[in-house]
């Protein structure tokens, strides 16, 4: 794995010398199609790279997808000149690998907090709008301000047990948890997933973020808080059984209410990114049943997610070039005038609501089998939350393929770099779905 580390140092040395944005994607796909192939060998997977360093089947996929997405905004730059960006997205890219490889909860917690660095400078920077910085604020203040009480836990944690090690503490008995104490430590992971009621910074930064913003932090930042949550449940499963169902039925309500926001929407970006909040709900609710499925189930969603989010965003930031406008109603009837794009918005917004033939399908389908099996009582939840998070997917895509033209202008209908980006989007999709025995 260390190889991997030193490639991506070298990227930054070769700033200097290799200004083309086609390298730094080439090889962001290249070191994630080695790591692919070492995942064929399961058995190195549960390996310790260092004394704090260490990579599992949990870390590994999402590992992959990090270098994926990276080079999907390499190739979303529009000059081959802009030197700044592409060091944030390098300094991003070490963050976050660092981030998903570490066995040393200071470590761990440190890098959390240094993922938020590059997203705040992106949204300050190169946001569009004059609500940025009041969105950028609004993301910083939420993750900070329960992150303190973690930290102050941790110290403590250390000087009871000695040890900050992922698996000298997993082999330790912790106590039980009071309430209060158990949403401290795991509020971190919750705010960032985020949790309903907790969730107003996610629609703010994505709409105020540029189009890079917005797919780095819909397809990895936001499955920091699902990584570190399903770390902190091995340590405290006793209190995670004892408070689960407090955290499932937010996770419910939080769903179907953010399904109706989706369909009252008008930005199109608005309704992608609080489509977010509704997997991301029904993806904790399934980590919380405490199952094995269910855990299994969330790791789909995660990565499906991740994929599939990031590619909406983009073609969202593609109608936004040619309209000037984000607004479903100056988007509408743009079949007549970009048709190249209606194939792309179709499988984009089917694997949005997990589709039959898709790969979150299977990970959504597990996830309700999983919390009927939990409670029974969920069913009806679960049956309006999937009604509508269809319906508001289809809503986006024939309110803006079809009705009447507002706006007679002469579009682009997409050139090869830009096709290129939503078939990378959609490969590793369909490959996962015939190649489930990985998960």
């Amino acid at each position: 794995m260390m190889k991997y580390v030193f490639m991506i140092f070298m990227l930054f040395i070769m700033m200097k010398w290799n200004k083309l944005v086609m390298f730094y994607y080439n090889m962001c796909f290249i070191l994630s199609i080695m790591m692919l192939f070492n995942y064929s060998f399961k058995n190195n997977l549960n390996m310790n790279l260092s004394m704090f360093m260490s990579m599992d089947y949990y870390s590994y996929l999402l590992i992959i997808l990090n270098f994926w997405v990276m080079g999907l905004m390499f190739m979303g730059l529009m000059s081959i000149e802009e030197t700044l960006k592409k060091m944030m997205f390098l300094m991003m890219m070490i963050i976050l690998m660092m981030f998903f490889l570490m066995s040393n909860i200071m470590l761990f917690y440190l890098f959390f907090e240094m993922s938020m660095i590059p997203t705040f400078m992106l949204i300050i920077y190169w946001g569009y709008n004059l609500e940025r910085m009041s969105a950028a604020y609004y993301m910083l203040m939420y993750m900070l301000f329960i992150s303190l009480p973690f930290l102050i836990y941790m110290m403590n944690l250390y000087i009871k047990l000695g040890s900050l090690s992922f698996y000298i503490i997993l082999t330790m008995k912790m106590k039980e948890l009071s309430l209060w104490s158990f949403l401290t430590i795991m509020g971190m992971f919750y705010i960032k997933m985020p949790i309903f009621f907790f969730h107003i910074w996610l629609p703010k930064a994505h709409v105020e973020a540029p189009v890079y913003g917005s797919m780095i932090l819909a397809a990895i930042l936001l499955k920091l808080g699902s990584y570190g949550l399903l770390r902190f449940l091995m340590f405290f499963l006793k209190s995670s059984l004892k408070f689960n169902n407090l955290i499932i039925s937010i996770g419910i309500i939080g769903s179907l209410l953010v399904s109706f926001i989706c369909l009252v929407q008008i930005d199109m970006k608005s309704m992608v990114a609080y489509s977010s909040v509704v997997h991301m709900n029904l993806m904790l609710c399934g980590l919380m049943s405490m199952y094995k499925l269910g855990f299994i189930s969330s790791y789909i969603i995660m990565i499906s997610h991740g994929l599939c989010s990031s590619g909406l965003f983009y073609m969202v930031n593609l109608f936004y070039y040619r309209t000037s406008s984000r607004l479903l109603m100056m988007n509408k009837g743009l079949i007549n005038l970009m048709s190249s794009f209606t194939l792309w918005w179709f499988m984009l917004c089917s694997s949005n609501f997990s589709f039959p033939l898709s790969f979150g399908f299977i990970g959504e389908i597990y996830i309700l089998g999983v919390l009927i099996s939990w409670s029974s009582i969920l069913m009806m939840y679960l049956i309006v939350i999937s009604f509508f998070s269809s319906a508001y997917s289809l809503y986006l895509f024939s309110y803006v393929q079809h009705g009447e033209i507002l706006n007679l202008n002469h579009y682009n209908s997409g050139n090869f770099k830009e096709m290129l980006i939503l078939i990378m989007h959609m490969f590793p999709l369909m490959m996962m779905l015939v190649n489930m025995i990985m998960f």
